[in-house]
């Protein structure tokens, strides 16, 4: 398996859809909604800014946090070699990281609940493909109480047999797509809501 070109390869599938499909990163969104209010003790979800051609949840997430009072939406900020999660609502002052992706101005600290993971690629069990740094395998055991993860990404990126996990990979447990959000198979049982296609 070579991440690099696997990475390469399926980048050019998500440009692709995001270009030619756009509706379907509507439908994504929709989905995660969805599986949200099946499962309303979830309050908390850390999303993400979306950058080169990651599907975008921002508008439909936002909706969802202004629905009911006390959810609470957050992104994550990389800071002092560390990514936290902090408060982000619509229309909240943002200014741009050094990663060239824009963060919140004022940093108030979450502890996501629920944590959407953009993906490059995934499998069906779970294993997550991201562009390289490792940010969420480093983060991931430093958020307490433990967030359930949700891998969000396009069916046509599925590389189940393709992306086999490493050592330090850490396995998200469920897959959110255009199709549906779905438990990856490696996922213990939990109180979450299984087998929801919105």
């Amino acid at each position: 398996m070579d991440k690099k070109l696997l990475r390469k390869e399926l980048l050019a599938v998500r440009q692709e859809i995001a270009a030619t499909r756009p509706e379907a990163a509507k439908e994504l969104a929709r989905n995660i909604v969805g599986w949200l209010e099946a499962n309303p003790q979830f309050s908390s979800v850390g999303l993400y800014y979306p950058i080169q051609s990651e599907p975008d949840l921002m508008e439909a997430l936002g909706a969802w946090q202004s629905e009911k009072p006390g959810r609470m939406l957050a992104l994550p900020v990389v800071m002092k070699g560390k990514m936290g999660y902090y408060q982000w609502t619509p229309g909240v002052e943002m200014v741009e990281s050094g990663f060239h992706i824009m963060v919140p101005k004022e940093k108030i600290p979450v502890v996501p609940q629920v944590l959407l993971a953009p993906c490059i690629g995934f499998s069906d069990i779970g294993c997550r493909l991201g562009y390289g740094a490792g940010w969420f395998d480093r983060t991931l055991p430093t958020i307490k109480p433990a967030p359930v993860t949700v891998a969000v990404s396009y069916e046509a990126c599925n590389a189940t047999g393709r992306l086999e996990a490493e050592p330090h990979d850490i396995l998200l447990q469920w897959i959110a797509t255009e199709r549906d959000v779905r438990p990856a198979r490696s996922r213990v049982k939990t109180t979450v809501t299984d087998s929801q296609s919105f």
